[in-house]
């Protein structure tokens, strides 16, 4: 689940973003980009009284750095998840189902720290989108695996009904997140993915297998539940590893239990 700055969206063509630094736009010889956008990231208030500063990296303005970094490495630990998982036999739709989820979520999570973090003094808001995108895709191909795996629980009927949903539900989010490049529904759509989806049906699984697998799951979205309790208060340490940065740490955990709880959950599938 990709918790990122992008908390609010303010249509403000007043209050640009203040541009945080730790130059002097005398002392550097780069001028980063203004963000003369219809669109603004609206900045919470602790992010506003002492953003994380930028940092300059063989001529290049480095924003937000240690969250590019946490967010980057959240990429990486997924991309190993997927080249392991991706290893293995395929033993079906559920294999194939997590393999991507874990692609996507590499994907976007690499794309939220170097556009999202990094580089945003130098790309347009707009470019945040295809981050967005790649993040809601991530988790309901986590939601469709799970669902897929409980089909062989639940009634025929009951199964095509949460595929079907999980379709709609992505494609309406998706819709609400462009048409009003409000990253709340990216937020939202995670939340109620991993929380209410994600659980409830790793939950089912575990309840009526006992299965290694969906308890591992269970644990991942605990694990994430609690980054993004830290998110959501704000709470951090400085402004070298706020709270957007302790929530990469948590999602770094989460990934590595997802991986456990996937692999278990496909090695224990016996259906196609």
């Amino acid at each position: 689940m990709k918790w990122d700055a992008d908390v609010q969206i303010a249509k403000d063509t007043t209050n640009p973003r203040p541009q945080s630094t730790v130059h002097s736009p005398q002392t550097t010889n780069h001028e980063p980009r203004t963000t003369n956008h219809n669109t603004y990231l609206a900045l919470t208030t602790r992010e506003l009284i002492e953003p994380q500063p930028s940092i300059e990296f063989f001529g290049l303005l480095i924003h937000e750095p240690v969250t590019a970094l946490t967010d980057v490495l959240v990429a990486v630990i997924n991309l190993m998840a997927y080249f392991k998982l991706k290893s293995i036999p395929n033993r079906g739709n559920v294999h194939t189902l997590f393999t991507y989820y874990f692609l996507t979520m590499a994907v976007a999570t690499f794309l939220g720290g170097v556009v999202g973090h990094a580089l945003l003094h130098y790309v347009p808001f707009y470019m945040k989108v295809p981050g967005w995108i790649t993040s809601m895709l991530s988790v309901a191909l986590l939601e469709r695996a799970i669902i897929q795996y409980s089909r062989k629980l639940i009634d025929v009927k009951i199964g095509a009904f949460f595929s079907k949903l999980n379709i709609i539900e992505l494609l309406t989010f998706l819709v609400l997140s462009l048409v009003t490049l409000n990253f709340q529904f990216v937020l939202i759509h995670a939340a109620y993915g991993m929380a209410i989806v994600v659980a409830g049906f790793a939950g089912f699984v575990y309840y009526k297998e006992r299965s290694l697998g969906s308890k591992r799951i269970l644990q991942a979205v605990l694990i994430s539940a609690t980054g993004a309790f830290f998110f959501v208060f704000q709470i951090g340490i400085s402004k070298w590893f706020n709270h957007v940065d302790i929530s990469h740490v948590f999602m770094m955990a989460a990934s590595v239990v997802y991986y456990f709880g996937a692999k278990r959950l496909v090695e224990e599938n016996h259906t196609p």
